[in-house]
C-alpha cells in the first residue's frame, strides 16, 4: 500500500513528463474502443483493433487494460520495415499480434503496479515488464514497458477498464534466454561461461509441442468440469553477476572466471577442461545460477497467507545437482542465502525477460560455499508442495500469482494428466487435482493444495537438502472427506497409515488451544509431539487467524532420517481405503535439522 501511494504521488508530482496528454485519472463515459476512436492520437491502433476483430470486446462490459500506442509510435514501427510500409502492408497475423499484445485482462491503474511484470499476461499470453524510473536527463518520473515503451498518458478510466498511452509499439522479445543474455555486452563474461559449459542448451525450451490436453475431470460433489491446463510452457531464471561485479572481485575475463571457479568448487583435475561435465568447477559455478522456473522480480514470494511480522522464505532448486538457494525478503530486498557467509541481493534494476525466461543482476557473487551448506543444515526448510513443480509457475497456475483464469464453476481448479508435472508419478487410478484457493477459502499454507483422488498411489520428488539428520514433516488440513493414506519415504513404508480425517482435537492427536492452557501450550506441544504431531506454524494465517490456533491444520511428523550424501528423496502416498471420493490432501513439507528440533540447549523449537 505504501509503495502504491508512493508511485501515485510520483505520478502527480511529475505529470509534466507526459508528452501528449497532461491530464491524469480522467474518468470518461466511454468504453475502451469508443474512447480510442474519439481521439485522433490513436487512429492507427483503432484500425488494428477493428481489423483484428476486437472492437466488440473493447466496446463491451468487462475489465481490461489497454496500452495504446499513439500514431507516432506506429510511424516509428512502420519505418523499421521500409520507407513505404504502412497499415495496409501488415499481414493478418501481424495485425492480430499487434492488437493483442497491448491488451491485458483485468484493470490495472499505474498505482496498482510495481517494478517487475504486469500481474496478468497480455492476450498473446506473454508478460509485460514494467519499470519505474527517472529520465537520466530531465530527472522526470517515467514508466517503461518492456524496457523501451514509455507510458506517456496514464490512467484514463473508462467503463470497461483503463487506457494508458504509449510512445512506442510494444515488441515482445522472441529470443530465448541465452540469446538475451549474450546480447548484453555487460554480461559477456557470464554469457561466455554459459556457452562454454553447454548450460545454455538447458535454457532453450519454450513450449511442449507434444502436449495436448485431453482429460476433463468431473467434480465428485458438484459435478462441474475440472479442466487440464491448456498448454505446457517452459521458463527459466538466470541470476547473473555482470562484468563490473566480476571485475570488482578480480575476474576480468572468462579465463580468470575458470580459475576462480576451481578455487570455489575444487574437483578432480580430470574434469578441468571438460566444461560440459557436471563435475567441472565452472559448470558447477554457472549451474548454481540457473533455475528451471521463470521468476519475475515481484514473484519470488507467495505471501497471501503470511502473518504480519514474518519474513517469507522460498527455496529454489538450481541446476547445480541437488543444491538449493534460500530466498528471503529482508528489508524489502530479495535476499539469497540469508544468514550465510555469502549473502547476495537481487538488484532492483537491470532485470530482463524474454519468451522463455528472465535474468536478474546480483550485487555479490553467488556461490554454494561451506557456509551456505552449514546455514541450510541448521534452519527449518519449509516448502509448499506446489513449489516442487516448475510447470505450476511457468504456466501461471500457482495460487498467489493469479495469472490464469480457470474455466469452471469454481474458477480455481485444474486436473493433471501423467507427465504434465515434473517430479511426480502416479498410477492409472489416481485423479490429480490442484485447488488454488484463489479467494483464500482453504485452511492452507500459501492458500493452495494438491489432491489425489480415487485409488491413488503417487510419488513426489522432494526438495533436495544437504547431508544431515532431519525430521520430515507433512502439513495438511483434516476433514471428514479425507482419505487414509500409507506414507513411504524413498519407497520404504513409514509408520501406520495416516488418517487424514482426524482433526487435531481428536484424542489420538490431542490438540488444545494455547489460550486454554496455563503455560501457553508448551506442555501440549510436547504431548502432541509424543504422538507424532505438531500444531501448524503461527507464521501463516487461516481465515485471518494464526494457523496454530486452528484445529484442522497441523503437521504430521513422518520420521527422522539421516542423509549421508547429496541425493534426491521421495515421499509416496498410497490409498488404503476403497472409496473413490476420499481425498488425499497435500499442502506442504518441512525438513527440520536436529539442531532445530532438538537443540543442545534444550530450548523448544520456535513456533514460526
Amino acid at each position: 500500500m505504501k509503495k502504491s501511494l508512493f508511485f501515485f504521488l510520483l505520478v502527480i508530482l511529475n505529470y509534466s513528463c507526459v508528452e501528449d496528454h497532461p491530464a491524469l485519472n480522467t474518468f470518461t463515459g466511454d468504453m475502451i474502443y469508443s474512447y480510442l476512436e474519439k481521439d485522433s492520437t490513436y487512429t492507427e491502433y483503432v484500425k488494428i483493433v477493428k481489423k483484428a476483430g476486437l472492437k466488440g470486446m473493447l466496446n463491451a462490459y468487462g475489465a481490461y487494460t489497454c496500452f495504446a500506442p499513439n500514431n507516432s509510435a506506429f510511424r516509428k514501427y512502420y519505418s523499421k520495415f521500409g520507407k513505404n510500409f504502412s497499415f495496409d502492408s501488415l499481414t493478418a497475423g501481424q495485425i492480430d499480434t499487434l492488437a493483442r499484445t497491448h491488451i491485458v485482462q483485468n484493470k490495472f491503474m499505474t498505482t496498482d503496479l510495481s517494478n517487475g511484470v504486469i500481474p496478468t499476461v497480455n492476450m498473446n499470453k506473454r508478460f509485460i515488464e514494467i519499470k519505474f524510473s527517472n529520465d537520466s536527463i530531465t530527472n522526470n518520473f517515467i514508466i517503461l514497458l518492456n524496457d523501451s515503451s514509455q507510458i506517456i498518458l496514464r490512467d484514463q478510466e473508462v467503463y470497461n477498464g483503463v487506457v494508458h498511452g504509449l510512445n512506442q509499439v510494444l515488441r515482445p522479445s522472441v529470443v530465448q534466454l541465452p540469446s538475451l543474455i549474450s546480447k548484453n555486452p555487460n554480461l559477456s563474461i557470464f554469457a561466455e561461461a554459459l556457452e562454454l559449459t553447454g548450460l545454455s542448451d538447458s535454457l532453450l525450451l519454450v513450449t511442449d509441442i507434444n502436449y495436448k490436453p485431453t482429460k476433463v475431470f468431473k467434480d465428485e460433489y458438484n459435478g462441474y468440469e475440472i479442466v487440464n491446463p491448456t498448454e505446457r510452457k517452459f521458463s527459466y531464471t538466470a541470476l547473473i553477476e555482470d562484468n563490473e561485479l566480476l571485475k570488482a572481485n578480480g575476474i576480468n575475463n572468462l579465463t580468470e572466471l575458470i580459475e576462480r571457479a576451481k578455487e570455489l568448487y575444487p574437483s578432480d583435475s580430470q574434469y578441468d577442461n571438460d566444461f560440459r561435465n557436471e563435475h567441472n568447477s565452472l559448470n558447477k559455478y554457472i549451474a548454481y545460477h540457473l533455475v528451471n522456473k521463470g521468476i519475475f522480480l515481484n514473484k519470488f514470494f507467495y505471501t497471501r497467507a503470511v502473518a504480519k511480522g514474518y519474513t517469507p522464505d522460498e527455496f529454489l532448486e538450481t541446476m547445480y545437482k541437488y543444491r538449493i538457494i534460500r530466498v528471503s525478503r529482508i528489508s524489502d530486498e530479495v535476499t539469497l542465502n540469508h544468514e550465510s557467509d555469502q549473502v547476495v541481493h537481487v538488484r532492483k534494476t537491470g532485470s530482463q525477460s524474454t519468451v522463455n525466461g528472465v535474468y536478474h543482476l546480483l550485487d555479490n557473487m553467488l556461490v554454494y560455499t561451506n557456509g551456505v551448506e552449514n546455514m541450510l543444515q541448521n534452519i527449518r526448510i519449509r516448502f509448499d508442495i506446489v513449489s516442487l513443480f516448475p510447470e505450476m509457475t511457468n504456466n501461471g497456475i500457482r495460487a498467489s500469482e493469479g495469472y490464469m483464469k480457470v474455466n469452471n464453476s469454481s474458477g480455481d481448479r485444474f486436473g493433471f494428466e501423467q507427465g504434465y508435472l515434473t517430479g511426480i508419478t502416479f498410477n492409472n487410478f489416481t485423479r490429480l487435482i490442484y485447488l488454488s484457493g484463489k479467494n483464500g477459502q482453504w485452511a492452507n499454507f500459501q492458500s493452495d493444495e494438491l489432491m489425489g483422488l480415487g485409488s491413488y498411489d503417487l510419488t513426489i520428488r522432494l526438495l533436495p537438502v544437504p547431508p544431515g539428520t532431519y525430521e520430515l514433516r507433512f502439513g495438511y488440513s483434516a476433514w471428514e472427506r479425507r482419505s487414509i493414506t500409507q506414507l513411504y519415504v524413498d519407497n520404504k513404508p513409514v509408520g501406520i497409515p495416516l488418517d487424514l480425517r482426524k482433526t487435531a482435537s481428536h484424542p489420538d492427536i490431542g490438540y488444545l488451544p494455547d489460550a486454554s492452557t496455563e503455560d501457553n501450550g508448551y506442555e501440549n506441544d510436547k504431548m502432541m509431539r509424543n504422538r507424532g504431531y505438531m500444531k501448524a506454524p503461527e507464521s501463516y494465517l487461516v481465515y485471518g487467524v494464526s494457523a496454530r490456533n486452528n484445529a484442522t491444520t497441523f503437521r504430521r511428523i513422518v520420521g527422522t532420517f539421516t542423509f549421508t550424501e547429496y541425493a534426491a528423496h521421495t515421499i509416496r502416498f498410497r490409498s488404503v481405503v476403497d472409496d473413490d471420493l476420499k481425498q488425499c490432501m497435500m499442502d506442504y513439507f518441512e525438513f527440520v535439522p536436529k539442531s532445530v528440533f532438538s537443540p543442545a540447549s534444550g530450548e523448544p523449537e520456535s513456533r514460526d
